[in-house]
């Protein structure tokens, strides 16, 4: 019984981890911060989800990155005009950002 109740307390642990650790984009003079295929992102860089809040930053209210962050997400397949492939991230069932999804 203590062995299951000490795998539940980690497991809880790890979850709630989790959640912090989800990367978001912010820029750095903006308020709010975004998914990582949001169309007012802009010149945002990743962070993680606690460090933004920390900053002071909330959720964008177009892409609502709270309610995204349970997607499952994967790096976008498309490629940039110098040739590599795109940083940013994608809960899209085709697997391209907002930005490739017309390519």
């Amino acid at each position: 019984m203590k062995k299951t109740l000490v795998l539940f307390a980690f497991l809880l642990c790890g979850i709630a981890f989790t959640g912090k650790a989800q990367t978001v984009y912010a820029s750095d003079k903006g308020e709010k911060y975004h998914t990582a295929d949001c169309k007012l992102s802009g010149d945002a860089k990743d962070l993680k989800l606690g460090e933004a809040k920390k900053l002071g930053k909330t959720a964008c209210g177009v892409c609502k990155p709270d309610e995204h962050l349970k997607d499952k997400t994967s790096q976008c397949t498309g490629k940039t005009a110098d040739g590599t492939r795109c940083k940013r991230m994608t809960a899209s069932p085709k697997g391209k950002c907002f930005q490739h999804k017309g390519a």
